[in-house]
């Protein structure tokens, strides 16, 4: 290790942080414990090598890998900071200019990222598309999907017998009667899980050698045996502990003596188990299998007490029962058969694996046809360019030895998260080896909680186990354990659980002196101590005769433990509010000001999984009280997010009977049961969709008219979604249901009105997001959803909320990490762990691959393998240390107040099992045994509790309280006092009901809520609108919608939309017919033409001034043109003393309410002719022959469509030029004829 500068005097750094920062010259190992500022160790690790005085490096000479890009972007921001300080310092300095350059251009990002710029820099040396995008989850998701169905179908009608026969097997063995999706997730899972190894092939190939044992291998020598023993030692501990209790009950004064020589016998048998064990497993089979208990001693009547008595026996029963479970569980079948059964499901793990593989390749080759990849492909990718292979073994390849050269450091953030791939990458571009490498990795195993995603904890545990404080020839390990975070009564509480409950056997890591946390951050001397309440139910009193008091009992059980410890933790929120409870702002720079009153938004509430959210939630909207939870889950249950699921499901398949309920009892159609009824009964054999459509078409439906007219525009606009789903996109098809059934807004005046709408912007977001992958249409993307749901997949609520929002947060403990809040609730703690991973015949270990049970398809018969038993057994262990990890992590998240909660259900019960540890010595941590049978997190912090000195109060038995300086406050609350404060709520609430009602004040409500706004119609009226958009809705006012939705339904027309340009090209539409028509009228020469060339050469100058494009001049017909000059108005126009052409104006219109409008048009031509009358004249290019071949008709059909224009016009130019009109006139330009509509408007 290279020399560390002297820590200067005022430097705020502990000396682990300095070491950290300044050690160099092999490989370091910093195991950072919470709140201990090692992303500023980090950084300042950075800065440091970029800015030293002697040896400079450049910022890219440094590879930084974080676990989020925030983390990454943070990082770059704290270096820019850093150097731009450094360059006030020094405003020459030519190589700190050169690296403020530079930061944008480091390679600061998470692993993928940086994995992603080695494929796309070197992907000429794969076989891929070198313009791959990264596909999204969904796409991916259904992509997958895809392939794995076609590989199955494939495997099933496979020509050869034999392989379709093992293919029948694997899918009976792993699925049940009704499908195959089962088999479907177990090749998807151990996809995943040979992924993250470096050569995953090879991984899946191994799976099947560990199963094709040879015929001389004993249990004994099988890889995973030493797991088993280790959890059978733990049961015969347990069990011993129960026989040691009894030996203690015998030899109290009143006990019963006569016990103690059984027990004895019995604690023989316990150690000659254990001995049996570690000698071989069939000398524990042979042992078990002759297993006696001997006869328990009798004992005379009334010579002993008889509770003691009772105590003993069943704590002899308990270790009976424990070690009578060892021998049916592991010892039922003979060693031999044991083997033989591992040997029989080795035919299923080779058609599994090579099934597995099949779907790899194909999976593969279906992203390189799309040209995508995904985030494993990218490490994968990564990894195929920075190897090569030589004599079987893997080398790193020019490319690494370049990235080795290149990068002078190698630092990597949350090293405990990463996995057996990464670790590979991250070995191929550092130099050196261990002793002499460049690698510096920054985490803390303690916080490792991300196994679930296949992260691997144990590649920082094994180098924290042999890398040194004062290496000689290994890596180099630094503790920081100075928290900068949090209160010392939060830190020494949290030190106090760990001490007793993370161990190596139990928890994978010794929680010892150098993980203690140590409190490091300036807060005062006031004492805050860590809280924890236990919540209890009432046991009921069998002897009470009482029928109402019985009722009582029953109501009170029926309390959810998510709701009684949600008004716990509302309790507690008011009594701190009410007793102006403070925060310490570390932001606040004036160290007067630093204590300020506590908000809502310094308080999180932790849960290990967000499955009591909906309760808590209410009862905190109960309590007036607010609150935000942030679920991963729950967003396809939201009802607004249902209902226009199930409305797109409809457009894209009306004939689904149970959608179009769904649609049609929603708010925006409105129907109710009887509707629904009386529609079913019109038509009950066919679908519902059409008995809809029978019911809308009889004209006597026997419903009122509103039913009707409801169904009416629902069909209406059915009729309109399905046709925009076949031509636009699908987040314009969603946007456009929210817009024509105002259900956007419907939610937002609902309950939680905001978070709803919030989840309806997400769906359309999502849809946005799916188009831009390579599947397309409503149909795969209700298909993408359909399989979320199906796997049990789920996606969380929109947020809703900003950062700054006064507001309680529920939030996971996993999403809190990295975070921290002034006060902590850590509820559910009494909830049990989920196991139900355990339940499946299969189980996946990144050691020893995949154990499955011993399944005998052909009798349907399953067997608990030994593989199995040994992988459940390890799996359990793991999961536990796993938990622990996650406890830590939520304790830690507290900066100034802890509160954990939890609930049991009987609470002398749980008292007597916690208070059987109290008897371990001071220095001694909970028994292996204890922690292991750990179903829950208060089944770690009870014991440890019990032998505080805080539990003294709640003990029935003497003990010695470990000397310990955290200080705890205990709270043991019975829910009946919940249930009483609900109560009471419930009869105020009632009191206030029956009170008379004041008249004046129902008579003011009433007013206020009937008011009309008296001028309604001037919000809804635009401010300044066209004469042509007035001119459309008088029309349609006129309208009969009844009438209309006959005609349209019944007969209904193709709706037009606007042609694309290539289509344009081709022919004109009679819009842009009209508009260029007009164009020629506004440049025409007013004496008109002699002849039809000279029209012909007007046109052409038009074209050539861009006046008129050349398709326009060819679609003018310049018949009708010459025609105009031959009539009268064309006469008159030729002759006019004044003529105005296209005359834009703007006036301002007042309605009957007095309430002005601004309206703009413009005028065709207005001319004053040689008598000196006014004409307004309009022209028209409309298409009305041979409809109107009549002049009558023709007059009101004109009149009818354009009267309200041509009034308007008129109206504005004798307003504006104070001038009469004394004529309106339309020219038809394709009837040749001119219409007076003097008459008319």
């Amino acid at each position: 290790m290279n020399s560390i500068p002297t820590k200067p005097k005022d430097a705020t750094w502990t000396d682990e942080q300095w070491k950290a920062i300044w050690a160099t010259g092999q490989d370091i190992l910093v195991s950072a414990a919470a709140g201990s500022g090692k992303t500023a160790v980090l950084v300042n690790r950075m800065i440091e090598k970029v800015i030293a005085k002697e040896n400079p490096i450049d910022v890219d000479e440094l590879l930084v890998v974080t676990f989020t890009n925030a983390s990454a972007a943070e990082m770059r921001h704290r270096l820019a900071d850093a150097l731009e300080k450094e360059i006030a310092k020094d405003p020459h300095n030519a190589h700190l200019r050169k690296q403020l350059s530079l930061v944008n251009k480091a390679q600061i990002s998470t692993l993928h990222s940086f994995c992603l710029s080695i494929v796309r820099q070197y992907a000429y040396l794969l076989d891929i598309d070198p313009g791959f995008r990264i596909a999204s989850e969904g796409e991916i998701s259904l992509l997958r999907d895809d392939v794995l169905k076609e590989v199955l179908e494939e495997a099933y009608s496979a020509e050869d017998e034999n392989k379709v026969n093992r293919i029948y097997r694997l899918v009976d063995s792993f699925t049940s009667d009704r499908d195959d999706q089962d088999i479907e997730v177990l090749i998807d899972q151990l996809y995943d899980t040979a992924r993250v190894h470096p050569e995953p092939k090879k991984w899946l190939h191994s799976l099947v050698e560990q199963y094709q044992i040879p015929n001389d291998v004993t249990v004994d020598e099988l890889p995973f045996i030493e797991h088993l023993k280790n959890a059978i030692e733990f049961q015969l501990e347990e069990a011993r502990s129960h026989l040691l209790t009894v030996r203690k009950y015998a030899l109290m004064p009143d006990g019963p003596a006569p016990y103690g020589e059984t027990v004895e016998l019995d604690l023989a048998l316990i150690q000659e188990a254990s001995r049996r064990i570690r000698a071989s497993w069939k000398e524990a089979y042979e042992f078990f299998s002759t297993l006696k208990w001997s006869t328990l001693a009798r004992v005379a009547k009334d010579s002993c007490d008889e509770e003691l008595k009772k105590k003993a026996q069943d704590k002899r029963n308990k270790a009976k029962d424990i070690v009578n479970k060892i021998q049916h569980t592991y010892f039922a079948r003979k060693p031999e058969r044991l083997i033989e059964e591992i040997r029989l499901m080795a035919p299923t793990i080779e058609t599994l694996v090579e099934l597995t593989l099949q779907f790899g390749e194909k999976f593969k080759q279906a992203k390189l046809e799309k040209a995508i990849v995904d985030f494993s492909d990218l490490e994968h990718y990564a990894l195929e360019i920075l190897t090569i292979e030589e004599d079987g073994k893997i080398k790193p390849s020019p490319v690494a030895i370049e990235f080795q050269q290149r990068f002078k450091e190698v630092l990597v953030d949350e090293y405990q998260d990463t996995n057996m791939l990464q670790e590979t990458i991250l070995q191929l571009v550092k130099s050196g080896d261990e002793s002499n490498g460049n690698l510096f990795m920054v985490g803390d195993v303690k916080q490792s909680i991300y196994r679930f995603r296949l992260a691997e904890p144990m590649l920082f545990l094994n180098k924290y186990l042999t890398f040194e404080e004062e290496p000689k020839s290994s890596g180099l390990k630094i503790d920081l354990n100075a928290n900068f975070r949090s209160r010392k009564e939060v830190l020494y509480g949290t030190n106090y659980i760990f001490e007793q409950v993370m161990g190596e056997k139990v928890g994978e890591i010794k929680y010892d002196e150098k993980a203690a946390l140590k409190p490091s951050a300036p807060y005062d001397d006031v004492e805050v101590p860590v809280e924890l309440a236990i919540i209890y139910e009432e046991q009921p009193d069998t002897s009470n005769d009482n029928e109402e008091e019985d009722i009582d009992l029953m109501i009170q059980e029926e309390m959810k433990k998510s709701q009684q410890e949600a008004r716990y933790i509302i309790q507690r929120i008011r009594e701190m509010m009410d007793a102006g409870a403070t925060v310490y702002d570390t932001k606040q720079k004036d160290p007067g000001k630093r204590m300020r009153p506590m908000r809502y938004s310094d308080i999180v509430i932790l849960m290990r999984s967000m499955t009591w959210s909906n309760d808590i939630i209410e009862e905190f909207k109960a309590a007036n009280i607010p609150l935000y939870a942030e679920s991963s889950k729950g967003y396809f249950e939201a009802l607004e997010v249902m209902i226009m699921i199930n409305l797109l499901k409809v457009i894209d398949n009306p004939y689904q009977d149970i959608p179009l309920a769904s649609v049609l009892r929603a708010p925006f159609v409105g129907l109710t049961e009887n509707e629904m009824a009386l529609i079913r009964l019109t038509e009950k054999q066919s679908t519902f969709y059409e008995a809809v459509k029978i019911f809308v078409e009889k004209e006597h439906s026997g419903l009122e008219t509103g039913t009707q007219s409801k169904l009416e525009k629902f069909l209406k606009q059915l009729d309109n979604w399905r046709d925009l789903a076949r031509r636009g996109s699908l987040s314009d098809l969603i946007w456009q249901t929210y817009l024509d059934t105002n259900y956007y807004e419907m939610v937002g005046a609902m309950s939680n009105g905001k978070q709803r709408q919030a989840n309806l912007r997400a769906l359309h977001d999502r849809a946005l997001s799916f188009e831009k992958s390579s599947f397309r249409g409503l149909f795969r993307f209700l298909r993408f959803i359909d399989r979320m749901k199906s796997r049990g997949e789920d996606l969380g609520n929109a947020k809703s909320i900003g950062e700054k929002d006064d507001v309680v947060r529920l939030v996971t403990i996993h999403s809190s990490k990295g975070l921290e809040y002034p006060v902590v609730f850590v509820a559910g703690l009494g909830s049990n762990f989920n196991l139900m991973d355990f339940n499946q015949p299969y189980l996946f270990d990144q050691e020893y691959g995949l154990a499955v049970k011993a399944i005998d398809p052909d009798n349907r018969i399953m067997y608990t393998s030994l593989p199995f038993l040994a992988m459940k057994e390890k799996k359990k262990l793991e999961m536990k240390a796993e938990e622990m990890r996650i406890l830590y992590v939520a304790m830690t998240r507290a900066k100034e107040k802890l509160v954990l909660v939890g609930s049991v259900k009987d609470w002398e019960k749980t008292k007597q099992n916690w208070c059987e540890v109290q008897s371990l010595a001071q220095d001694e941590m909970l028994p292996d045994y204890v922690r292991a049978r750990a179903r829950n997190y208060l089944d770690w912090i009870g014991p440890a509790i019990s032998r505080h000195a805080s539990f003294k109060d709640f003990s029935d038995t003497d003990y010695t309280p470990i000397q310990h300086p955290s200080t705890w406050q205990v709270s043991v609350i019975s829910n009946d006092s919940f249930m009483k404060k609900q109560e009471k709520m419930e009869e105020t609430e009632n009191e206030l009901a029956k009170k008379e009602v004041d008249d004046s004040l129902l008579q003011e409500l009433e007013r206020r809520f009937t008011h009309i706004y008296p001028f309604e119609r001037a919000t809804k009226k635009k401010s300044k609108t066209s004469v042509s958009e007035m001119k459309r809705i008088e029309n349609l006012q006129q309208e009969d919608e009844s009438e209309y939705f006959g005609i349209y339904y019944k007969n209904r027309k193709k709706s037009f939309v606007k042609r694309p340009i290539f289509m344009q090209e081709k022919q004109l539409t009679a819009t842009e017919i009209g508009t260029a028509m007009h164009t020629v009228m506004q440049h025409v020469p007013q004496q008109g033409f002699i002849n039809t060339e000279e029209a012909q050469r007007f046109l052409e100058t038009l074209v050539e001034k861009q006046l008129i494009r050349e398709e326009e001049m060819k679609a003018i017909q310049i018949e009708q043109l010459l025609h105009f000059f031959a009539t009268p108005i064309g006469k008159r126009f030729s002759n006019a003393k004044k003529l105005y052409r296209e005359v834009p104006f703007t006036l301002s219109v007042s309605d009957a309410e007095g309430d002005s409008q601004m309206i703009q048009g413009i005028v065709d031509c207005l001319m004053q002719d040689y008598d000196g009358k006014w004409v307004l004249l309009d022209y028209k290019t409309d298409k009305i022959l041979p409809f109107f071949d009549e002049e009558e008709a023709l007059i009101a059909e004109m009149s009818k469509r354009y009267s309200v224009q041509i009034r308007l016009y008129a109206e504005a130019v004798e307003k504006i030029l104070q001038i009469k009109v004394d004529e309106k006139v339309l020219y038809l330009f394709e009837a040749g004829k001119e219409i007076q509509l003097e008459a008319l408007v």
